[in-house]
């Protein structure tokens, strides 16, 4: 019998392989950007996902400064108490909605995507306060893709460099199962795909 700590692990080593399989893939790529979704339920097709979309494929200017926003578990202080200026629209507002979290790869960096549409803001003051480097796009506009519609659907994201797919399955995995509280073993859907070019890695893909 694993425990609990066991199978968070093997599931971190398995998010991480994935990463670490984009990251190749990336650099096979000639021209554009790649990205992968991880969903809670098998319904990519859904149009109501706000899912990563042509629309955002232009690259952003690169920049690392985030300034005022790294509130985790390294700071000096952790403090449920503490204020986080949270946005006022845009939440999760079904409980029966779809779950997902994703990544967009470029050939400098990549990084961790979730729409507030899957988040609830306690949730989303969760993970600012207890994992260092997220942030609202609205608060950090270096960061925003063209066309990206943040005053809308504005995602909590953060930024990586390469080598560091393994911090990020971790912070995922957190998400999913700290934060979202979903059993360890939860079969997750992947999808993968180029923007600019004509190939699909995976789509609806279960892994468990």
């Amino acid at each position: 019998m694993f425990t609990f700590s066991q199978e968070q692990e093997r599931r971190v080593a398995q998010f991480s392989h994935y990463l670490n399989l984009m990251q190749e893939r990336q650099r096979l790529i000639k021209q554009g950007d790649s990205f992968i979704i991880f969903e809670d339920c098998q319904n990519g097709d859904d149009p109501d996902n706000r899912h990563l979309n042509e629309a955002k494929k232009v690259p952003r200017t690169l920049s690392f400064h985030l300034a005022g926003r790294n509130v985790g578990p390294d700071s000096a202080t952790l403090d449920a108490t503490i204020e986080i200026d949270l946005p006022e629209e845009g939440w999760r507002n079904d409980d029966s909605a779809p779950r997902f979290v994703q990544f967009r790869f470029n050939a400098r960096y990549f990084d961790l995507d979730i729409p507030n549409t899957t988040l609830d803001p306690m949730e989303a003051k969760d993970i600012l306060l207890n994992r260092s480097g997220f942030f609202f796009v609205k608060d950090c506009r270096q960061f925003e893709y063209p066309k990206e519609r943040v005053d809308t659907f504005n995602p909590l994201r953060k930024v990586y460099l390469p080598g560091d797919e393994r911090s990020a399955a971790e912070d995922m995995a957190y998400v999913w199962f700290t934060v979202w509280k979903y059993p360890v073993d939860w079969r997750f859907y992947v999808t993968a795909n180029a923007f600019k070019v004509l190939v699909s890695w995976e789509r609806g893909f279960p892994i468990e």
